[in-house]
């Protein structure tokens, strides 16, 4: 029996007119009957807010429809449509030979957790070597780290199954537009996240969400043939003539591959210092620091949507900003966490890092974002070294402000735009755990981040009414939103440079930023090793 597919564009429903059920609606929409159309799904859906004070808020969609007839050209008035074919899998037959030896993956966060299900499914039996502890595990520590400021090293937001994006917002946007972004997603729905972020034009899973899954893909990698080994923490690797490399973990066990997938994120500053040692090339590369903002939610939402803020279709109102400063500086908002929390990051001794987290729902009081500057590689030596340390030295003097025992320093945004220290907090409390000392948040960075960040949050309050209002809050510092420097590898073969059968990967070699970035990139680099074996 014949069907007729059709892709429908920037089918816009005002908020207040939105059906509870679409299935009964489209035919009626559409002008088609009931019975004609045989299937549907949504292809995209958005939030269009651009005339909210005059024509109102809109979901705007595009539909994939499935049809008994053909679409009649009149009954299309209005509507962009076009015919639409069903697309090819992006990637290649995955069929591999096994090696003497299989590939080793280093590190379990998104990068490795693609890269390793792409290897496991080609029938190549990779093993991960994560430095932190299964996600159960991993979850009990992190919570002992909010409510006592106990840090473990091995075992906090940054280290352990799943990678940094565990405990945050979840999202699943990326800037890269890479035809493994659809397949990337589509693993994530087969492993337990919403249908939505199939379709969604910001997805996110949410922290809460995002754990199951993760343990999903691991299972799912095993049943492959892969392993995943915890609390393995690499200590050393070395070349050997073949090709083919040994691992010694830190228990002083090794391990051969054939290859070597370092997928290990951007807070592994240990693994930074090894490959120095080892003379891979690394270049500095430009990052972002700077400081967390807290607002009510509701402000947000009154912001973003006007007098349609309490439409719970709309969920969480979220916003992205930027600046240019008068110093040449960039300035902009990372990571936006509607409803979410701000959650401690750090992974070394003394420091105090800060982050945004939100759970599915979004329906925490307030709203977070980090509000960040550029820094050059000049401003820190145009080193690794220098970089590592200049990160450091300004998380070491957060944890200092904050008095010790991984409490954050904050200042209310009235008295940081007046250069004063706060004393206590205002209409907005901060959500930041084990807990927070109000104080000057200039001491813990440099004024040529500090002094933009003025400029910027002005500027912002034009765009987003009540951005600099006084009671909102400040927490220091946001320091890893991404690498400080990259691991430079062959365009072509996507090896580090130099060395055969290693390859650098994710957000903590360079190549990414964020959860869908970086496994696209653990994608690419483990199809990359598979098509040497087919």
């Amino acid at each position: 029996m014949s069907r007729y597919t059709y892709t429908v564009r920037d089918v816009k429903i005002h908020v207040d007119e939105h059906p509870e059920e679409l299935g009964g609606y489209l035919p009626g929409l559409f002008r088609l009957e009931e019975e004609d159309l045989v299937d549907w799904t949504i292809v995209s859906k958005s939030v269009d807010a651009r005339k909210k004070n005059s024509e109102g808020v809109y979901l705007v969609y595009s539909f994939q429809v499935t049809l008994k007839r053909p679409w009649a050209k009149k009954k299309m008035k209005g509507f962009r449509v076009e015919r639409s074919d069903p697309k090819e899998g992006v990637l290649p037959s995955l069929a591999s030979i096994p090696g003497e030896h299989p590939p080793l993956i280093i590190g379990f966060g998104p990068a490795g957790i693609f890269a390793a299900m792409v290897l496991a499914k080609a029938g190549l039996k990779p093993v991960v070597l994560e430095r932190g502890k299964p996600m159960e595990h991993r979850v009990a520590d992190v919570d002992d780290f909010w409510n006592r400021g106990d840090l473990r090293e091995e075992s906090n937001v940054h280290f352990g199954e799943g990678g940094a994006g565990t405990f945050s917002d979840g999202k699943l946007t990326t800037r890269v537009n890479s035809p493994y972004n659809q397949q990337i997603l589509q693993w994530f729905y087969e492993h337990g996240a919403p249908e939505e972020i199939l379709y969604l034009n910001k997805p996110h899973i949410g922290t809460d969400r995002l754990r199951e899954v993760i343990r999903g893909l691991r299972e799912r990698i095993c049943s492959l043939g892969g392993k995943v080994l915890f609390e393995s923490k690499v200590e050393e690797m070395v070349l050997q003539e073949d090709g083919s490399w040994i691992v010694t973990i830190q228990n002083g066990s090794t391990l051969l591959g054939s290859d070597v997938i370092l997928a290990t994120g951007h807070s592994a500053t240990d693994v930074y210092r090894m490959l120095d040692r080892k003379n891979i090339i690394m270049e500095p590369k430009a990052f972002a620091i700077g400081l967390r903002i807290e607002h009510p939610a509701r402000q947000i939402n009154e912001s973003q949507y006007g007098i349609y803020h309490d439409r719970s279709i709309l969920g969480a109102a979220s916003y992205q900003l930027t600046y240019r400063d008068q110093s040449g500086r960039g300035v902009y908002t990372f990571c936006m966490c509607p409803g979410g929390l701000v959650v401690a990051s750090s992974s070394e001794k003394e420091t105090v890092v800060v982050n945004g987290m939100s759970y599915h729902a979004r329906n925490g009081s307030n709203s977070n974002s980090a509000v960040v500057v550029t820094i050059h590689p000049e401003d820190y030596g145009n080193t690794t070294a220098g970089a590592l340390s200049y990160l450091h030295k300004w998380e070491h003097q957060a944890f200092l402000e904050g008095g010790g025992g991984y409490a954050a320093p904050v200042q209310t945004v009235g008295d940081f735009l007046k250069g004063r220290p706060s004393k206590a907090s205002g209409k907005v409390k901060p959500t930041y755990e084990p807990g927070v000392t109000w104080g000057d948040l200039d001491r813990c960075l440099p004024t040529y981040v500090t002094d933009p960040i003025r400029h910027a949050l002005l500027d912002f309050d034009r765009k987003i009414q009540g951005f600099a209002d006084n009671h909102a809050v400040l927490t220091g510092v946001e320091t890893r939103t991404s690498a400080p420097v990259r691991i430079l590898r062959n365009p072509e073969t996507l090896e580090a440079i130099g060395k055969r059968n290693l390859y650098p990967c994710g957000e903590g070699a360079g190549y990414a930023g964020g959860i869908m970035s970086a496994a696209v990139d653990g994608l690419k680099v483990g199809s990359k090793i598979a098509e040497k074996y087919r």
